[in-house]
């Protein structure tokens, strides 16, 4: 196993190794956290292990085992939007291109064929995203496309706007009764992004995204000084504050929300006999968890944060 992930998550390892030597790996897997890119490692580290010729270890050199750390095996696909396209389509993973995975597996392979499904863009990253980015190159496995400029792909999880629920269900029968040496995974930021269909024919892995994240919540205090009442002249100032925030530091805009739930998480636990304000903080945290799913949905972040914004201050 990946050494990497051998230590981050000593128990999955384990879990898959053991699976894979018993042939009781299951055919359909969904992995879900925040760090898609552990998850797509993961995925690529199953693969190698399910093709592996050779002795199995992190260091093999068999040519299943090099195709795949270059991400250039023909039995292990990546399909999203921009990955393995047949189509004119850019927003989605269309029914014509899951149509054409299912085409291939009506015939035979030596090789186990695996497919990877993930939403994916070519976009220049956040500080965060890089930190990312150099973690997973230590895994020693590149990524589907070379960089484009100053642009590198960036996977994320799928969800019902990128992978439509036509295209889900086209591939329902496939994944209920598989041909042999098939595995599909999916990687998703919460796994009732997908379909239920797809859900109940998978067995789900949480990835966790290991690492101490230091939350910064003082550019925004000021604003909460009052909570749970807030002055509503000041909707917009706050809404502002966080849009310059992330501009002028390069943040993920979900790294912006995280901090605010993270100062509700504080106020949570510091106000534990407190019913009433522990009710009011618990759905302030549901909003912020929905103000995360607008991000995952390609809504501006000026929109997100005002909408945060007028939900604070307008009630």
């Amino acid at each position: 196993m990946n050494q990497l992930l051998d230590k981050k998550y000593t128990y999955l390892s384990n879990f898959f190794k053991t699976a894979i030597e018993q042939n009781k790996l299951f055919h359909s897997l969904i992995f879900y956290g925040s760090n898609n890119f552990m998850q797509y490692a993961m995925a690529m580290e199953l693969s190698r292990l399910l093709n592996c010729t050779g002795d199995k270890t992190e260091t093999c050199s068999c040519q299943n085992c090099r195709w795949i750390r270059e991400n250039k095996h023909p039995a292990v696909m990546t399909i999203s939007k921009i990955d393995n396209k047949t189509d004119s389509s850019k927003t989605v993973i269309s029914e014509e291109q899951v149509n054409q995975v299912l085409d291939t597996l009506i015939n035979s392979s030596d090789y186990h064929r695996v497919f990877i499904f993930c939403d994916a863009q070519l976009k220049k990253l956040s500080d965060e995203e890089l930190t990312e980015y150099e973690e997973y190159k230590t895994t020693g496995f590149n990524i589907p496309q070379e960089p484009d400029g100053d642009k590198l792909w960036y996977p994320s999880g799928v969800n019902t706007n990128c992978f439509s629920t036509v295209a889900a269900n086209s591939m329902l029968k496939s994944i209920e009764e598989p041909p042999s040496n098939v595995t599909f995974i999916f990687l998703s930021n919460n796994k009732d992004d997908l379909l239920q269909t797809i859900i109940s024919r998978s067995e789900s892995f949480y990835i966790a995204d290991v690492k101490n994240t230091k939350y910064q919540t003082e550019f925004f205090e000021k604003f909460f000084s009052s909570y749970p009442l807030f002055e509503k002249q000041h909707v917009l100032d706050f809404s502002q504050c966080l849009l310059n925030f992330q501009t002028e530091n390069n943040m993920n805009p979900k790294y912006i929300i995280d901090c605010i739930q993270y100062y509700l998480i504080q106020l949570l636990k510091s106000n534990s006999n407190n019913k009433l304000l522990l009710n009011r903080i618990l759905k302030d945290i549901q909003k912020t968890e929905k103000s995360k799913k607008m991000i995952d949905s390609y809504i501006k972040e000026q929109t997100v944060y005002e909408d945060l914004a007028f939900y604070f201050f307008g009630r």
